[in-house]
């Protein structure tokens, strides 16, 4: 008679085995026996990977939110900066009224326009960059979350604001750099090279070794689960 499957426990945590129906003859008349193998429980494989993609529901909503929020208002910043440079084509008239040209374009390039917008802009890059800062801290553990919500968004917000400093400089400014540009390509510039640098830690290196891990582990349940059916 042929073999038939039989399913033991729960389908999570065990593997179907095959029960031989035996039919014997006899005196008295044919006996049917059934052989049943040992039940074999398939090891519960729980890696370090699967929890951190398990955390990303546990995170609140709130906290995504504010994620989202700072990286914007540090975007905000960089893009108010650039207002405040002070325009050379708009103080020509004035530079030709000027006894020294060129000593009057450099004290032009010293002051800044629209002071107000500094202060603004100085909050925003403030108040986003502590914010995300807090919110790595709190979620460091899970580098999914780091990865996607504040090293990537925060990488790419430095690296607009970079180019939208360097296009106002070399539009408005004839390409001389003033104090409030040089300042703006500092700040852009370290925070850009900081959110690389720990995106490539965090990416190519943390991650990359959690999931070497997972996968070496999740083979080796696969193997010990197909060990057992042989």
């Amino acid at each position: 008679m042929a073999p038939s499957k039989a399913y033991y426990g729960k389908a999570s945590d065990w593997v179907p085995l095959s029960t031989t129906l035996t039919t014997c003859t006899t005196t008295n008349g044919p006996i049917t026996s059934t052989e049943r193998p040992g039940l074999v429980h398939r090891p519960s494989v729980q890696t370090r990977y699967m929890d951190m993609l398990l955390g990303l529901d546990e995170i609140p909503r709130l906290h995504n939110i504010l994620a989202s929020f700072f990286t914007w208002i540090l975007l905000a910043g960089y893009v108010v900066f650039p207002a405040t440079f002070t325009s050379l084509n708009r103080s020509k008239n004035l530079a030709q009224a000027a006894v020294d040209g060129n000593e009057f374009e450099k004290s032009v390039l010293n002051t800044v326009r629209n002071a107000p917008l500094v202060w603004i802009a100085t909050i925003c890059c403030i108040l986003g960059a502590s914010g995300m800062a807090w919110l790595w801290w709190r979620w460091r553990s899970n580098y999914i979350w780091v990865i996607n919500r504040i090293f990537m968004p925060g990488l790419l917000n430095s690296l607009v604001g970079l180019i939208s400093t360097l296009v106002n400089v070399y539009t408005a400014q004839n390409g001389e750099f003033s104090v409030t540009a040089k300042v703006t390509i500092i700040a852009t510039g370290i925070c850009a090279s900081m959110t690389a640098f720990l995106f490539l830690v965090y990416n190519n290196w943390a991650l990359s070794r959690v999931k070497s891990e997972h996968d070496k582990e999740v083979g080796q349940g696969r193997r010990w689960v197909g060990s057992t059916r042989v």
